[in-house]
């Protein structure tokens, strides 16, 4: 072939390494085309997926086993040291400190480990920002019930109880498996509802409803940041009970206040604030827009009403922490996490206007969106 015609034809050479291929009899370096290799994705992302659960079985069996109590207050401990005070082998007791302390848990140091300040903080007992119970509810409740994530995507129905006979996730639950989750609800939300209250300004209102409160964490932290603040927690009977106990421990029983009541029939007026904290994510959208009328109603001209959630992105596409809650509402409620531009559509509907998001950054949710009654 004419030099000029294979030119022609060439497409990518090695134009620069003259002379022949050894091994290619008549072919010069300067017609072998490049061959470029594609890259290919790492595999890394998915392994850490598929193993996530070993992080958390880690760090749920050293809560089992009272780990971090353990070394509370700077105490510490070697490997022969726990196999000894566990009655472990030394083998799986290296093991568990080695994990720990991988996954940020533990430090070492001369041999010896002790809590981190992550640790220290929130998995010691007795501590005010005891994370805990959250951690134990996930192991023994949660975890079950993402196991059958799957039957859950194809029936829409939850994992966690039975829907066919009980009318709620609380009916004929094991008390101690609810008293698991109550414990959970109070760790998980206290931390949230100091980030919540220096997110968003509360000094100008005088009393707070917090409907759905649950144990009264929200209450008790946001009291404590505001001094002037008086609340009522606004629950089911039972669930109120749990809360007046909690709120006496805090040492706040002249300033916050129980009420029984089911908030999808009625709310009690008189507070200038209302808080739906994790409350409209265990709910269809019906239920939430009716909930938000009855807000609305049972406000005053210049009261609010805060929406504290993990928020779904507009777009629908996370962020994962959001994404993922919506998946446990899947197992646990018939509920989802919602959008910014969901919630604020049902707020102008029931009447709010003047409605904004304030983002934030703690375990329970990540932002607040904002209705004012005119």
């Amino acid at each position: 072939m004419p030099n000029h015609q294979r030119s022609a034809t060439r497409t990518t050479t090695l134009a620069h390494q003259p002379g022949s291929i050894p091994g290619e009899t008549g072919l010069r370096a300067a017609d072998r085309p490049i061959v470029t290799k594609q890259e290919l994705p790492s595999a890394v992302p998915l392994m850490a997926l598929s193993t996530g659960f070993w992080a958390f079985k880690t760090l749920a069996a050293a809560h089992e086993l009272d780990l971090f109590s353990r070394l509370a207050s700077g105490a510490a401990i070697t490997v022969a040291g726990l196999a000894e005070a566990l009655g472990l082998h030394q083998r799986p007791a290296e093991m568990l400190l080695t994990g720990c302390a991988a996954l940020g848990l533990l430090e070492k140091t001369d041999g010896r480990y002790r809590n981190t300040p992550l640790s220290e903080t929130y998995l010691v007992k007795g501590k005010a920002y005891y994370f805990g119970g959250f951690v134990q509810m996930a192991d023994k409740r949660l975890y079950a019930g993402w196991g059958r994530l799957a039957e859950a995507l194809r029936t829409n129905r939850p994992t966690t109880w039975d829907p066919a006979v009980q009318s709620s996730m609380f009916e004929g639950e094991d008390p101690t498996m609810l008293a698991l989750f109550w414990e959970a609800m109070h760790s998980l939300s206290t931390m949230t509802a100091r980030k919540l209250g220096e997110a968003v300004d509360l000094s100008h209102f005088r009393r707070l409803l917090d409907i759905g409160g649950g144990s009264g964490a929200y209450d008790i932290e946001l009291c404590k940041q505001y001094g002037a603040l008086r609340a009522t927690v606004f629950d089911l009977p039972h669930v109120a009970a749990i809360a007046a106990g909690k709120i006496a421990e805090a040492g706040l029983t002249d300033r916050i206040e129980t009420a029984d009541g089911n908030f999808f029939e009625q709310l009690p007026g008189d507070h200038d604030v209302h808080l739906l904290s994790m409350i409209m994510h265990d709910w269809d959208e019906a239920k939430n827009r009716a909930l938000l009328r009855r807000s609305f109603e049972a406000l005053p001209s210049g009261g609010a009403v805060v929406i504290s959630e993990l928020l779904v992105n507009d777009e629908k596409t996370g962020p994962a922490p959001a994404a993922l809650m919506s998946l446990n509402m899947l197992i646990e409620t018939e509920g989802r996490n919602y959008t910014p531009a969901e919630y604020s559509a049902w707020l102008e509907e029931a009447g709010f206007r003047h409605v904004e998001t304030v983002w934030f950054d703690a375990p329970a949710a990540n932002g607040a969106v904002i209705g004012r009654k005119p």
